[in-house]
């Protein structure tokens, strides 16, 4: 890595007739030559060779054509900047003005005239049964309810981290706003019971920063891996690879993808707790995620320890996405990783074959798909029992502005009045942990699969959102040691990324 150049005030005198010279040379309408990018660099104190312009010719226009269809302040712009500055080796660590510097000098080649040759063939887009026995349901509610826990949220906050039930995983939004043309909600729907979808109730995640920040990676797209099963093996492929095979593949924007990472805190049942799964089968709670991307329409892989499953979501409302069974649709289940045995031997077993493989770790990958093309088809398989949840929650805004869902009285009421025997209590500074692993399965078919159909060569030329969620589950009260764990699972993603921040609040970790 090289540090930009930043001129002194001599320098800059000195330098101050080439910057004006090539200011007059732009041609209005046209694309920026190699001079016009050198003296755009600069007027921010970048001091680039011809050749190093040379070679950023192609990244520049996309960030010009993003600042014209988007403005100077949406995170594509920066997205873009993030990859030119990496291109140039420039120094992004935390505390670096790079990336704000590089997007100044998009903005000034804009200033002087400057027009990008498009690259998107679409245009820029437009805007816009049994009931579970009591011990189960206590330890559900409890679980489900943490975030009213005074000395669970304390460590949170200690941490920075902040806890969400709906979790903003936007490709496309604009400075300090919750507004954009890529704005997807996320949810994650644990049922109470199994065999009934409608008692599904919105699980508890923590993110490494609330969604008002959203605070994420850039990573290289090659480090995300993507499996699928084929009869009794596991074939691992790189995110490019995969979708290479779906016709998905972008000219420009699959190097490098935008990763956020959270930990959900789902209730799993322990042995002890009789419930609504099938006789015989470990302890295990049913769950579905649930995406809304409002008013743009994408493509979804979900990948989990079993394999990788795709759907097509769009606008209208939030669908719930499923696995893929032999065509049958099914939900995922999570359950204790010890009650998972046959979990544990897959995944030390592909991990001996140098393959990627967690099995508490569910990714959401978000594949934008363009506007303009008529025969994609959404795969519509089911949506969340809001009606449910209206009547056990109500919105709040949480402190720095995280969006959770706060209990009803009469619910939070029930769940204070509960025995403790559920989670055994511990001191919030015990050496213990109060969080297990949580391994993820799938359970009983529950209907036809339809994955969309028509997204072939539907790419939009627009950056991948991939969510990494790691699953746990409450077997004591929450320690500092759970809160350790999840700042060292986020500081392995910060190690892969070439740069890390917020293009929402323009801040770098």
């Amino acid at each position: 890595m090289r540090a930009p150049a930043f001129l002194g005030v001599v320098l800059a005198l000195g330098f101050a007739p080439l910057v004006f010279a090539h200011a007059r040379a732009v041609r209005p309408g046209a694309p920026p030559s190699d001079a016009e990018v050198v003296s755009a660099f600069a007027s921010q104190g970048i001091r680039l060779t011809p050749a190093e312009a040379g070679a950023i010719r192609g990244e520049v226009r996309l960030a010009l054509e993003e600042a014209c269809a988007h403005g100077i302040g949406d995170s594509k712009v920066d997205f873009a900047a993030v990859e030119i500055a990496n291109r140039l080796g420039l120094e992004m660590a935390p505390g670096s003005a790079t990336v704000r510097n590089v997007v100044a000098a998009i903005r000034w080649l804009l200033d002087h005239g400057a027009s990008p040759v498009p690259v998107r063939p679409d245009g820029p887009p437009s805007v816009p049964p049994p009931l579970p026995p009591p011990d189960w349901c206590r330890y559900f509610e409890r679980t489900l309810s943490l975030w009213n826990d005074g000395s669970f949220m304390s460590l949170v906050r200690e941490k920075g981290f902040s806890p969400v039930k709906i979790s903003w995983e936007d490709i496309g939004r604009y400075a300090g706003s919750v507004w954009g043309d890529r704005i997807s909600d996320v949810g994650i729907w644990v049922r109470e019971n199994e065999a009934d979808p409608a008692s599904a109730r919105l699980a508890l995640s923590v993110r490494h920063d609330s969604n008002f920040r959203d605070r994420v990676l850039v990573v290289p797209a090659s480090a995300i891996k993507v499996h699928q099963r084929l009869g009794e093996q596991t074939v691992e492929k790189t995110l490019p690879q995969r979708l290479a095979e779906l016709g998905l593949r972008s000219a420009s924007r699959d190097r490098h993808v935008i990763v956020s990472n959270q930990f959900a805190i789902v209730p799993v049942p322990a042995h002890g707790m009789q419930g609504a799964w099938p006789q015989g089968e470990p302890p295990r709670a049913a769950f579905t995620f649930s995406i809304f991307p409002y008013g743009s329409t994408n493509f979804v892989i979900t990948d989990v320890i079993e394999g990788s499953h795709e759907a097509v979501v769009g606008p209208g409302q939030h669908q719930l996405l499923f696995a893929n069974v032999e065509g049958r649709k099914a939900p995922f289940t999570a359950s204790r990783a010890e009650d998972r045995q046959d979990l544990l031997h897959l995944e030390r077993e592909l991990r001996a074959q140098g393959m990627d493989v967690d099995v508490q770790r569910y990714y959401l990958i978000q594949v934008p798909l363009r506007r303009d093309v008529a025969s994609v088809q959404l795969s519509n398989m089911g949506t969340p029992p809001w009606r449910r949840g209206a009547l056990f929650a109500a919105p709040v805004a949480a402190p720095e502005g995280a969006l959770v869902y706060e209990q009803s009285a009469p619910a939070a009421a029930g769940m204070n009045a509960a025995p403790k025997d559920a989670m055994k209590s511990r001191r919030a500074d015990s050496g213990t942990a109060g969080f297990e692993r949580v391994a993820i399965g799938h359970g009983e078919s529950e209907g036809p699969y339809f994955a969309g159909a028509g997204y072939a060569s539907a790419r939009a030329e627009e950056p991948i959102r991939v969510t990494v969620v790691y699953f746990v589950t409450p077997v004591g009260e929450v320690t500092r040691r759970d809160m350790e764990g999840f700042a060292a699972a986020f500081a392995r993603w910060d190690a892969q990324a070439i740069w890390g921040g917020s293009f929402v609040t323009k801040e770098t970790f």
